[in-house]
């Protein structure tokens, strides 16, 4: 059995299976859903071509239910455009293309919750705009998409990934892990340097509440997965570069448990606190 509960447990199968982490991760998926390992691969790739078309067929003129969300996509494309985004055109594409796929989600257009719905554009944004960049191929892009897969699975079974448990740290917070592992292993990164890639990025969501004005996924979400992508991104720079996490990587997902077991219900989806509660917020009420 190719079996895992810890990044710790994953990162010492690849080293002694002498494997890449996707390939252990897609064989514990074949033997935990009785697939093959071609219909494992198919099944990862049509998200990663789901997640591809979502990102192509962004419309800015959309706006949600509550006409609270929508357009910005399009605001920071044309920014973006002008070369006026001092953080380059990588981490730029990355920005845009997190909150495009924000609004998407709130203008209930067809997303991959990656790993919810809230923070389905932090994965997304970082790996289709590396592909972009490097002319990546789809087999390393979905071997990509297998490595956060992993990771995901390993901060699900031991905390949890839902804003109503932990939190936002818990949503943006385990994308951001799953996008900063995903792309250190891009960049040639080994196990370990995915493993604390994922721990760096984390470590910068711990605490982060869930307070969604009005108990809309319009704000504060969409902006926050911006935020997670680019968060991504430092944190597998950091990694790529030797730089290592003081606190293990596991621990730091055992801290996110006990910090959402800690926060108070007010600040865990239910919009009683926080930002929500907020005077200015109170006009979404209305």
């Amino acid at each position: 059995m190719m079996e895992y509960h810890s990044l710790k447990e994953l990162q010492e199968l690849s080293v002694k299976l002498n494997k890449e982490l996707w390939e252990i991760i897609q064989q514990e998926d074949m033997e935990a859903s009785e697939r093959t390992a071609e219909e494992s691969y198919n099944k990862m790739l049509e998200m990663y071509l789901a997640m591809k078309a979502a990102d192509e067929s962004y419309d800015g003129s959309l706006r949600s239910a509550s006409k609270r969300a929508g357009g910005d996509g399009e605001k920071l494309h044309k920014y973006n455009a002008q070369n006026k985004n001092i953080c380059g055109p990588f981490v730029g594409k990355v920005m845009e293309k997190a909150i495009k796929m924000g609004e998407s989600n709130a203008c209930m257009r067809r997303i991959v919750a990656a790993p919810t719905a809230g923070a389905c554009g932090v994965l997304p944004a970082v790996l289709l705009s590396y592909a972009e960049e490097h002319n990546t191929c789809e087999e390393q892009m979905v071997r990509a998409l297998y490595v956060a897969a992993g990771i995901g699975k390993v901060i699900a079974e031991n905390a949890f990934i839902a804003g109503a448990a932990g939190g936002c740290q818990a949503e943006i917070g385990s994308a951001a892990a799953m996008a900063s592992g995903a792309l250190a292993y891009l960049q040639g990164g080994d196990a370990e340097a995915v493993m604390h890639a994922a721990a760096l990025s984390l470590k910068n969501m711990l605490g982060l509440v869930c307070d969604p004005v009005a108990g809309l996924v319009e704000v504060l979400c969409i902006k926050r997965n911006s935020y997670g992508a680019v968060n991504a991104i430092t944190s597998a720079q950091l990694a790529l570069a030797g730089i290592r996490s003081a606190v293990v990587p596991d621990d730091v997902i055992d801290s996110m448990k006990r910090i959402g077991i800690l926060m108070h219900g007010s600040l865990k989806e239910t919009s009683c606190g926080g930002l929500a509660v907020t005077e200015s917020a109170g006009k979404y009420l209305t």
